[in-house]
């Protein structure tokens, strides 16, 4: 009978076909041209296997149960695992980019943006209390004020904005002292 590799692996019980290769590369089985093995002209090596198969009991291996929640810890620590080893990656890559220069410490400009945005909040915050008379006196003249007034708070807001961002590059400039 002529079985391909991978029916001979199957047949005669090798877990695999590289472990069928690895006998006819040690020249205990012939394959044809065809690279078919034929069981009757290697029937001296078939028999012996079928002993041994027939002498061994079955093994049976049986996995221990993982419940539901040690499979999630285990998802857990792989994804830990992954999320350092992604942030090593990043530092490395961080380092190399500082090294060579085109990375500058950020420690002072992280300073220097969190106390603008602070001042930037405040200002925001306290708009209704500036600007009261002026919000007051505007519903008051008008019948329809709401466009108006909207438009009184998208400037204010935006020139706050435009102050802070202003203070943020001065401030920016003076520890680096260039243009940004």
């Amino acid at each position: 009978m002529l079985l391909s590799v991978k029916e001979f692996a199957e047949e005669y019980g090798y877990s695999g076909v590289n472990s069928v290769y690895k006998l006819i590369q040690k020249k205990k089985l012939v394959v044809n041209k065809d690279k078919l093995i034929d069981t009757k002209f290697n029937e001296d090596f078939c028999k012996k296997r079928k002993e041994i198969l027939n002498t061994q009991k079955p093994e049976t291996i049986t996995k221990p149960e993982k419940n539901s929640h040690q499979l999630a810890l285990q998802i857990d620590e792989l994804n830990a695992k992954l999320d350092e080893r992604r942030l090593r990656g990043e530092l490395l890559k961080l380092k190399i980019a500082k090294d060579k220069g085109s990375v500058v410490e950020t420690s002072i400009l992280n300073n220097v943006i969190k106390m603008t945005f602070e001042d930037m909040m405040k200002t925001l915050v306290e708009i209704p209390n500036i600007y009261a008379n002026d919000i007051i006196n505007l519903v008051r003249a008008e019948e329809e004020p709401k466009e108006i007034l909207v438009e009184f708070l998208t400037d204010k807001v935006t020139e706050a904005i435009k102050i802070g961002l202003a203070n943020a590059k001065q401030a920016a400039k003076k520890y680096y002292k260039e243009e940004i």
